[in-house]
């Protein structure tokens, strides 16, 4: 049985073989497994916390591989379903030493988006004792109400419910859309993850004092915040973690926010359920978790692609201790 659920998009990636390129002079792509969810799952499972994905797939070669590299991974797929006539969801992407990606999307529709709200049961929270989601899933019928009722199942049980917006311009139909569905979100988690891009969009203001009070008064109980080569920063309204970024040889940034939250999630968890809410986890706890988040995603950008770039505990271990012998 799995202890997180993660739920929303599933992808193939074609990553540009030349960094700082755009698309249009992109000489190559390299496929990889993709979509944010589906790396928080891979996250997750490679750190040592079991994981199960739900979304959907086409009949295709692609839903195939995506499966097989899920399930690869340890992965409960049961709730992977196949749609027998929407595309396995495909999209081309162009990095920059900076983070910036130029996107491009082949979703019209993607499998992804045809995930029913009949489709989701209680068995699926069968030992579970997390839920994450995104935003993008919301974007269109009938994926939003089958995420819609998992959200409610989830709250029903008690999970602890972490989010991520991966807020995506191109996939919105207008970005007055994308704020009001981003921000209401946040009423339904406990843990949520910002990145610096997107921070306006996410919680309606430019600085980040206003920001961070936006997010806490609709009910959040720990924001993170993902500042790529600027580190991160968590808060609980109480207090507020500021940690630098870890030195690495960086090869491309996909998938590195995915492997931050999903240590987050790894380590905070046992603390949630401890204590009942992470507003009363202790700092020096939210730090140390902080601090190996921020390792997870680094080490996330030493190699090119979002799944297979994921580092491994042990991946992760290593590193920190290398570190302190330093």
């Amino acid at each position: 049985m799995a202890d997180v659920i993660c739920m929303g998009e599933v992808l193939v990636e074609f990553v540009s073989t030349q960094a700082n390129t755009p698309l249009t002079r992109a000489p190559g792509f390299i496929k990889a497994p993709g979509g944010a969810p589906a790396n928080v799952a891979v996250a997750l499972q490679r750190l040592g916390t079991p994981a199960a994905f739900v979304s959907k797939v086409g009949d295709d070669p692609f839903g195939v591989y995506l499966r097989d590299s899920l399930a690869a991974d340890g992965i409960d797929t049961r709730y992977l379903f196949v749609d027998p006539q929407a595309r396995t969801t495909a999209v081309f992407v162009a990095v920059w030493d900076d983070g910036r990606k130029d996107l491009c999307f082949y979703r019209n529709p993607g499998a992804d988006m045809m995930l029913r709200e009949d489709e989701i049961d209680a068995r699926l929270f069968d030992g579970a004792r997390c839920f994450h989601f995104g935003s993008i899933t919301f974007i269109h019928e009938p994926a939003a109400s089958a995420q819609h009722k998992a959200l409610r199942m989830a709250q029903e049980r008690g999970l602890m419910i972490t989010y991520d917006p991966n807020y995506r311009p191109t996939l919105w139909p207008d970005v007055e859309t994308a704020q009001r569905v981003i921000r209401d979100s946040f009423r339904q988690c406990h843990l949520a993850k910002i990145s610096e891009e997107e921070w306006e969009v996410a919680t309606g203001h430019t600085d980040l004092e206003s920001g961070i009070r936006a997010v806490l008064d609709r009910g959040v109980e720990l924001l993170v915040i993902s500042r790529g080569a600027n580190g991160a920063i968590a808060t609980n309204g109480v207090y507020q973690i500021d940690l630098p970024a870890v030195p690495v040889n960086v090869v491309e940034t996909t998938g590195a926010g995915d492997g931050f939250m999903a240590a987050m999630i790894s380590r905070l968890l046992p603390e949630r359920e401890r204590l009942g809410s992470l507003r009363l986890v202790a700092e020096s706890v939210v730090r140390d978790a902080l601090a190996y988040a921020i390792v997870v995603g680094g080490l996330a950008c030493t190699r090119p692609g979002a799944i297979p770039a994921l580092p491994t505990r042990a991946e992760v271990e290593a590193f920190m201790q290398a570190r302190r012998m330093q």
